[in-house]
């Protein structure tokens, strides 16, 4: 088949793009793809942080010609897309929702598939349920890493569209480690990623405050960068009096350094308020670190109690303050079940094959 794939690759930033390297990659095993990605994907009003890994390696076949603010990169990856098979849309956030409905309009009778990210964003947008159900409707199938993602779109679209859902696998390539030994200042936590509003990082600092004041002392590193240039995550550790427990590391974290920060660490923490899934934990998980998460979105698919982590209530910092001392004290077990993982994606590629609905016989 010939398969025309539009979202993001690396260069470009963030797990998106790793997961489109991957998904992109497992395709051209058996197909010919051509990627058509974002030279110019958000409005520094949307985004501020520099849009491109500088440390990445560059996708080998995409090309980086669409940019949100040109019409015409829209119609040039539309008339691409329409001398294809199958094309699949790579969703994200209802923003990208006027170019992608330009490029199917322009792709014709194309089968399409949406692998879809998000059901609606976590920054709400205007329009946001019209926007996406004006996309959605007009595509042949979806594919979801979330069963409350799947949900929510079958809710959206009143399940006129068919929807799979497929475990995500790990948008990393990462090892199985030994554990490092437990000192006497507890576990070593790992919250990594971009810092925003719903990943909850402030509810982490609270339950470390409470645990100490219950004589227990755990260490944790905040690697990530923060969605706000002025958010005072210095303070608000030295407010919990918790510096010489929490270790601040406030830029992007490239690749190679997520391997070494997990090797380094006992367990993950994912304190998300909200969330439709994680690409962080399945790469903790491949790494054999157990997962620290609150019972959100579709991370329950894969982090699941007293098996591979410990889950707690959102928003709840003495229910995460629990997660940590259960984790803390089954650690052993749990760090030998996480590294489980049976989803590839060469996996997720059959999927999205499958859901063009043509006969490859």
């Amino acid at each position: 088949m010939r398969i025309t794939v539009i979202g993001q690759v690396p260069p470009l930033r963030g797990g998106i793009a790793q997961h489109g390297g991957y998904l992109t990659g497992a395709l051209a095993r058996d197909h010919e793809v051509t990627v058509l990605s974002w030279s110019s994907h958000y409005p520094r009003a949307l985004y501020r942080r520099a849009q491109i890994d500088v440390d990445a390696v560059p996708h080998p076949t995409a090309r980086f010609l669409l940019r949100w603010w040109d019409p015409t990169s829209w119609w040039h990856a539309g008339r691409i897309a329409r001398e294809s098979d199958a094309v699949v849309l790579v969703w994200a956030t209802p923003f990208y929702a006027l170019s992608y409905r330009v490029v199917l309009a322009l792709a014709g009778a194309v089968p399409t598939v949406v692998v879809a990210h998000n059901s609606l964003p976590h920054e709400p947008l205007p329009l946001q349920r019209w926007l996406t159900r004006g996309v959605f409707s007009r595509c042949d199938a979806l594919i979801t890493h979330a069963s409350t993602v799947t949900r929510e779109l079958d809710e959206l679209l009143g399940g006129r569209v068919p929807i799979t859902t497929i475990p995500m696998p790990a948008h990393l390539a990462v090892e199985p480690r030994p554990l490092p030994p437990v000192g006497p200042d507890g576990l070593h936590l790992l919250f990594f990623g971009f810092i925003r509003p719903y990943k909850g990082l402030d509810v982490a600092l609270d339950a470390l405050a409470a645990l100490r004041r219950q004589g227990e002392h755990h260490h944790l590193t905040v690697v990530g960068e923060p969605w706000s240039a002025d958010e005072p995550w210095a303070r608000r550790v030295a407010d919990r009096g918790l510096t010489d427990q929490v270790d601040l590391r406030l830029g992007y974290a490239a690749d190679e350094e997520v391997s070494r920060l997990l090797a380094d660490h006992h367990a993950v923490v994912l304190p998300y308020r909200s969330a439709t899934q994680s690409g962080i934990a399945p790469v903790a998980l491949a790494a054999g670190r157990p997962v620290i998460a609150t019972r959100v979105g579709g991370i329950a698919d894969v982090v699941h109690d007293g098996e591979n982590g410990t889950l707690a209530a959102p928003g709840d910092p003495a229910s995460l303050a629990d997660a940590i001392r259960r984790c803390a004290a089954d650690l052993p077990r749990l760090a030998a079940s996480a590294s489980t993982i049976a989803t590839t994606w060469d996996d997720v590629a059959a999927a999205v094959v499958k859901a063009t609905g043509i006969d490859r016989a």
